[in-house]
């Protein structure tokens, strides 16, 4: 998608959303600095809000920053080409209540449960193998790294078999921002300790972890020992080499996003060759537990069907990041979540009740106001973010229980949708496979 150089942030939005940001708002995004994949994002991001029928006055500082600061940060280019192992306890919760509720099993009849591409540290797949006890758990990823390192801030990065840097991830909080303000930074910091602690370490045969410790930093080689258990095993490997038996349950979170569509396409048929008849597969996208969107499909006599595309209510709100989340055009998911989203804004009188609710919240809570320009503005120019996700959950928590998730339901309803609140109250439908880009 080419980018227009005598364009500004500014510019595009008006374009797409058909209105100006403040003039100081837009200017936290200096567009000819950031990195080309980052423009191209930001394109890409513009498109799915017409769409979706976001309006410019959500845009907001928050947000802002996300794109100059995080964005850059988490694509694959910062990480030469690699896809980063992104992952954060708590972040599938949701979907193994969703697996718990669907099938049940017991100690006489174990289930077959594998998580594709589960990232490093394995944290959730650690969390569904407790979730799901009387199920084996199969924990597949193509590299899990030889070495990581948490500071003494909790933040780590991980190190490969020659103890060549890959990734770092930070917590939420001021000091993780700064990390990713500073990548460069991170990174020579991270090597520096790395190269302190490793000469430390006691030799391993990579059947257990080893571990050291200095000054609160710890270096721990073959951490995926720590993770296994007796119904969890980790396997490195492709999931088509990987000596796996069919599955009842597959789930391939954050990963098929990265690929182009038409090989994402030919990704989906191949794990569907995986599953034991009538087994489903969960296929989606999202960030620190919220904003969610995924797929369900099932297989069949003739292959996968799609069963089920579904996605949390806080994809509507105004603060978000995740549904405007892509690596390549025409993502087939987003533009599924856009329309859909789209669908539910064009229903006037939700929307209206809707939005007007949640700036109430959000105001309640001592996170922004609207201001007397439409725009919000945030009472901190810094809110911690552990804060911030305990007052966004109690937000979307209150938004439930008064009945905007219902509500959104029957908007999709009214405009002919097969709609319906599923087990983990989520909004879900049942689009037809050429919607969703499966052919």
């Amino acid at each position: 998608m080419p980018l227009t150089q005598d364009k500004s942030f500014n510019d595009l939005v008006e374009h797409f959303l058909e209105m100006r940001l403040p003039r100081q708002m837009a200017e936290a995004i200096a567009l000819p600095d950031l990195p080309p994949d980052t423009q191209e994002f930001i394109m890409r991001m513009l498109a799915l809000m017409k769409r979706a029928g976001y309006s410019a006055s959500g845009f907001n500082p928050l947000l802002l920053h996300w794109l100059a600061t995080t964005i850059p940060s988490v694509l694959p280019s910062a990480w030469g080409g690699r896809i980063p192992p992104i992952t954060l306890p708590g972040r599938h919760r949701k979907l193994d209540d969703y697996v718990a509720n669907q099938h049940q099993v017991t100690e006489a009849s174990t289930g077959i449960f594998i998580d594709v591409g589960c990232g490093f540290p394995p944290v959730t797949t650690a969390e569904t193998a407790a979730c799901l006890p009387n199920w084996q758990v199969y924990g597949v990823d193509r590299s899990f790294a030889e070495y990581v390192l948490y500071d003494s801030e909790g933040h780590y990065a991980c190190f490969g078999r020659k103890g060549v840097f890959q990734y770092f991830q930070a917590l939420m909080n001021a000091s993780g921002r700064a990390l990713y303000a500073d990548p460069a930074s991170a990174r020579a910091r991270f090597e520096k300790l790395f190269a302190e602690l490793v000469p430390l370490l006691q030799d391993s045969d990579g059947t257990a972890s080893k571990s050291v410790e200095r000054d609160g930093n710890k270096l721990i080689h073959h951490y995926i020992r720590n993770f296994e258990s007796d119904n969890l095993t980790f396997i490195q490997s492709d999931i088509g080499e990987a000596d796996l038996p069919l599955a009842n349950v597959m789930r391939c979170m954050n990963l098929l996003i990265y690929f182009k569509p038409e090989i994402g396409k030919k990704m989906l048929q191949d794990l569907g060759e995986l599953l034991e008849d009538e087994g489903i597969l969960i296929v989606g996208t999202n960030g620190l537990g919220i904003q969610s969107r995924y797929a369900i499909y099932q297989k069949g006599r003739n292959g996968i069907r799609l069963r089920e595309f579904a996605f949390g209510l806080d994809n509507l709100g105004h603060i978000t990041f995740m549904p405007w989340f892509t690596i390549h055009e025409n993502d087939s998911d987003a533009l599924m979540l856009a329309k859909l989203t789209g669908t539910i804004r064009a229903n006037q009188q939700f929307w209206d009740n809707f939005s007007n609710r949640l700036d109430e919240l959000l105001q309640y809570h001592d996170i922004c106001e609207r201001g007397s320009d439409g725009f919000l503005h945030f009472y901190q120019e810094a809110m911690p973010p552990n804060e911030y996700i305990e007052k966004n959950a109690n937000i979307w928590q209150q938004m439930t229980a008064e009945g905007f998730l219902e509500r959104a339901v029957d908007a999709l309803k009214q405009a002919g949708y097969n709609a319906w609140q599923n087990s983990v109250n989520d909004i879900a439908v049942q689009p037809s496979a050429e919607e969703l880009g499966m052919h």
